[in-house]
Formats: structure tokens, C-alpha cells, sequence
């Protein structure tokens, strides 16, 4: 880590630390930074930094995102990111009818199901398990062979690929193709300009990476 005016910047290596991500993953973020809105670099010694507290806010934001466009029941994909939630919640969040899916989970967790963050001792002694949301976020987006939360395969109600009938995925395509040399930081102001609701960079990054993979329906 290095201190500079207040901020402490993160290496790879730190990110790896902090976070327990894998150095593959974090590379393919990075090479994806086009689409997916990457904090930029800064070289201390000849080694990429990201200043740690840009880094993670986008990092949560890009869960929630990745999360909205792999399903379709997951009604409460808002909140703040740090906030601990319990079973119940954390079923609304993954897109379960109930918390019984929760409870199996906490007994035999599948792939990619995060430990609880802290647990909340009930007045019978129990201990109930809490997740922050933005790891519950990430669950949802990382989730292997699911078309959305419900897990029913693709095609059947799910999204055959994310953003799927939307209509700022229209008019992604139509620009790309007006457009098929533009960056997404070129597209992104055109494309906002045709929409009333102002949506953020990375949800433009990634309706924009959903056309350029899909360009026809």
C-alpha cells in the first residue's frame, strides 16, 4: 500500500490481499475496464495503484449491476452495500420466494456462497447468520448455471442474455451500428440524451458490452 495526501493506494498484490480476490480476476476486470468502468491506474515505482476507497465503491456498484442483469426476481438490488441484512432479506435479495433456500444454503453452501459477515444471538440462544449486501450481490452475479434467481434455465421466462428487451439495449445497438468504431465513453452521452431517467457509466457500460456481444435479438 502507499499514502499520498490522505489516500491509500492499492497494488494488485493489496487488492488480492483486502478483498480475497484472485489475481485473475482482478486482471480481467482491469482488461475489461472499457465496458465495465474501471478506476483508472496511478504508477507508483512502475506498479498500477488504484486509490482504495474509488476502487471499492465501484467494485460494490459493479456487483449490484452484474447482479440486475443476470436476473429478473431480485426486487431489492438498492441499498447501501455495507449493510448487514438476515435470511429473509437475504432471500428478496437472491430472489428466492422464502428463506428456507437461505437456511439450506447456511448448511450446505453451494458455489460461491459467501460466509456471514456476523451473526445476531436470538433470545432462544440461536445464532442468526447476517451477509453484507453487496456480497449477496455478487453471489447473484457469479451464480453458474442459472438464466435468473429463480433458477430456472434460460428460456424459460429467464433472460437469454442480459438486458434482453430492454429498450436501452435498442438504442445501444443502433448506435454501435451507427457508430461501430465509437468507445463507450463516446456512446454513453449520446445515448443518455435519448432517455429521461439517468442511469449511471457502469449500467451504460454494461447495456453497451450486452449489444456489442448480442447485436441482433
Amino acid at each position: 500500500m502507499h499514502r499520498d495526501n490522505g489516500r491509500t493506494l492499492y497494488s494488485r498484490a493489496d487488492l488480492q490481499k483486502v478483498h480475497g480476490l484472485s489475481e485473475s480476476t482482478l486482471q480481467n476486470l482491469w482488461t475489461d475496464r472499457e465496458n465495465s468502468a474501471h478506476p483508472d491506474a496511478e504508477h507508483v515505482d512502475g506498479i498500477m495503484h488504484w486509490d482504495g476507497a474509488v476502487w471499492v465503491v465501484w467494485y460494490k456498484e459493479l456487483q449490484r449491476q452484474r447482479a440486475a442483469a443476470a436476473t429478473k426476481n431480485a426486487p431489492n438490488l438498492q441499498g447501501d452495500p455495507d449493510e448487514e441484512v438476515g435470511p429473509a432479506e437475504a432471500a428478496r435479495v437472491c430472489g428466492f420466494a422464502d428463506s428456507a433456500t437461505i437456511s439450506h444454503y447456511v448448511k450446505n453452501p453451494p458455489d460461491g456462497w459467501p460466509d456471514p459477515d456476523s451473526h445476531d444471538l436470538l433470545p432462544s440462544g440461536r445464532q442468526r447468520p447476517k451477509w453484507k449486501r453487496w456480497k449477496l450481490w455478487q453471489y447473484v452475479a457469479e451464480r453458474k448455471g442459472r438464466g435468473h434467481a429463480g433458477g430456472r434455465p434460460k428460456g424459460r421466462c429467464g433472460l437469454a442474455y442480459p438486458y434482453q428487451g430492454d429498450e436501452r439495449l435498442v438504442l445501444a445497438r443502433k448506435a454501435l451500428a451507427a457508430n461501430p468504431g465509437a468507445t463507450n465513453a463516446e456512446l454513453i452521452p449520446q445515448l443518455q440524451s435519448q432517455i429521461e431517467k439517468m442511469y449511471s457509466r457502469p449500467t451504460w457500460n454494461l447495456i453497451l458490452k450486452s449489444a456489442r456481444e448480442h447485436p441482433e435479438e
